[in-house]
């Protein structure tokens, strides 16, 4: 037995921490992407071709539109995505300290941050340069704005925590 609450939090560990940015962030969307058809499935499963058929940016505003997450979660989903985006875009786009710290905070303030590693992650990212410098003296990084946002997403979909 692992020492990590569910799958998904040890997938992320996993993988993020030992990636760089741009692979982290891609685990973690596409992690995202996963959760948001588990929601739409418990919510309908004859949703599922629709869903599918969908850009991320419009499964967002879809799962919002039925009400099964609130907008404030679905505005952060949709900074995540803006990220994603321009990494996908701008060949070698590295977020800078005020981006990553807007992105942390708008998560703070919509996402349970159950475990308190929205907050750790945004003391240890202000104290240092970088989220590598921030894992390395605080032992917080990536990993923890997604498994923060996957905790919330999870409740959403109806599965267990």
């Amino acid at each position: 037995m692992s020492g990590y609450e569910n799958e998904y939090e040890e997938f992320l560990f996993h993988r993020i921490n030992d990636s760089d940015l741009l692979t982290g962030f891609v685990v973690g969307h596409l992690v995202i992407e996963h959760l948001l058809e588990e929601i739409v499935l418990s919510y309908d499963s004859k949703l599922r071709e629709h869903f599918l058929s969908l850009t991320h940016s419009r499964k967002i505003s879809f799962i919002n539109s039925l009400g099964l997450v609130p907008d404030g979660v679905a505005s952060c989903l949709q900074s995540i995505n803006k990220m994603r985006n321009k990494f996908a875009h701008q060949l070698g786009y590295e977020p800078n300290k005020g981006e990553l710290l807007n992105l942390i905070t708008k998560c703070r303030e919509n996402f349970d941050d159950l475990t308190d590693g929205l907050v750790q992650l945004h003391g240890a990212l202000t104290d240092t340069n970088d989220l590598l410098e921030a894992q390395e003296k605080h032992g917080v990084g990536l990993a923890d704005l997604f498994i923060q946002v996957v905790y919330d997403l999870e409740s959403y979909a109806n599965k267990e925590v």
